[in-house]
């Protein structure tokens, strides 16, 4: 049972240095699960709360991108 305690506390603190303070969130954001992961040529890249990539193209529309390019 302490195995599990210290694990799930191990996910927690991986989870919240990958994810960033509120001046990471995306100002437009449904939700304060998507945080900054890195730039797609030159483009902000963004994880969303299910876990995809993606960049905000110059229409304003999300451009989704293989996971692998972002970096947390």
């Amino acid at each position: 049972m302490k195995k599990l305690k210290y694990l799930l506390i191990i996910a927690f603190l991986i989870i919240l240095s990958c994810g960033g303070n509120d001046d990471d969130v995306n100002s437009n954001s449904e939700t304060q699960t998507e945080w900054k992961c890195g730039f797609h040529n030159g483009k902000q890249l963004w994880t969303g709360p299910r876990g995809g990539c993606y960049y905000n193209n110059s229409n304003g529309n999300k451009t989704y991108v293989d996971r692998s390019e972002c970096n947390c």
